[in-house]
């Protein structure tokens, strides 16, 4: 296992071509595992609120999330205004399995969504009715980064027609977890159950996955808060599109209900598009 960092990174006023120019350079370059641009929290943060959220009066906006096995976040000090990190354990064959497991996905064909649920076709997923009882669903609401706290929230059917719409591409979603008390073990079974039926249906692939964050970078500000981070991954499906459906999927629903209700503290998703660096 290799300690990695999971690091979201707000430039502000600092330019983008010096971020993307030290990411091709050494050291950083040597240490990259994966790099995404971050639109919108499919669902928000409730731990670590005031560092992910941000305390002003607009939302903390991030830009970037940089995957690497450099734990000194020194490097990212004079190139963005704000940072906030998390670092886990990542397996060592996953590591060294990434450039064939993008190629991989690259190339495999996923079935194609029913009617309905396309950039031009949008009948399906206004059709669609999210039952109220899961964990996550099509229901969910989040605020725009960058926006006042008290502005409208953004539902993820109007963000999937949205940004689905302008990027028919491949997406990938940073996930931070957290479980209620002795509920770990059957989060990972709600992982096993997951993959074996609606992720490989709608094409989700594990990129990066962290089994057991180390630390936070906001960690000692947070004493006393109820809970911890204790897993993060990044899950990569060929469309905002794919990802919809799923949820709008009877075995979905259903492994959800049997797994995740009672079980999940926190698990803010946070939507990125990879960065390609070459």
């Amino acid at each position: 296992m290799a300690p990695s960092t999971f690091a979201l990174i707000s430039l502000g006023s600092h330019g983008v071509d010096s971020l993307l120019a030290s990411l091709k350079s050494p050291p950083i370059k040597d240490q990259l595992l994966w790099v995404g641009k971050c639109h919108h929290w499919v669902h928000q943060p409730h731990l670590s609120s005031a560092a992910l959220n941000g305390t002003g009066p607009l939302l903390q906006k991030w830009d970037y999330l940089i995957v690497t096995k450099l734990l000194n976040q020194d490097a990212f000090a004079t190139l963005a205004e704000k940072t906030w990190s998390v670092t886990a354990e990542v397996s060592d064959d996953l590591i060294a399995s990434l450039p064939e497991s993008k190629k991989t996905r690259e190339a495999t064909e996923v079935a194609p969504l029913p009617a309905g649920w396309s950039p031009s076709d949008h009948s399906g997923l206004d059709a669609a009715v999210s039952p109220p009882d899961l964990e996550a669903s099509l229901a969910m609401t989040s605020h725009a980064m960058g926006s006042p706290p008290d502005s409208s929230p953004i539902a993820l059917k109007d963000f999937l027609r949205t940004f689905g719409t302008s990027h028919p591409g491949p997406i990938a979603m940073f996930n931070l977890l957290s479980y209620l008390p002795e509920q770990r073990p059957r989060y990972f079974q709600y992982m096993a159950a997951f993959q074996e039926s609606v992720g490989i249906k709608y094409g989700g692939q594990p990129v990066v996955i962290g089994l057991g964050v180390l630390d936070w970078s906001s960690r000692e500000q947070e004493k006393g808060q109820e809970g911890d981070w204790e897993d993060t991954a990044v899950i990569w499906y060929p469309s905002l599109w794919h990802f919809g459906k799923m949820f709008d999927d009877e075995g979905y629903m259903e492994v959800d209900r049997k797994f995740k209700v009672g079980v999940i503290r926190d698990n803010p998703l946070l939507c990125c598009t990879e960065v390609e660096l070459e």
